[in-house]
């Protein structure tokens, strides 16, 4: 891609034709806040520990094993 001329104008519209977002919120919705029982919160710690673990003794989680 060129670089610009050092005395080119922005386009005035430019703002207004970009729109408020850069991404849509189904992408990446806003965080939520809220309380989660003590269960869902053993639970995410218990499964991110787990993927931890697979990965420090090299099973690979997601692909399953190798074939060659």
């Amino acid at each position: 891609m060129p670089s610009a001329e050092p005395d080119a104008e922005l386009d005035p519209h430019w703002v207004e034709l970009r729109g408020p977002v850069t991404m849509p919120p189904f992408y990446l919705p806003p965080a939520m806040a809220g309380r989660h029982s003590r269960q869902a919160k053993v639970l995410a710690i218990v499964l991110i520990g787990v993927f931890i673990l697979a990965t420090a003794v090299g099973a690979c989680l997601t692909y399953g094993p190798k074939l060659a």
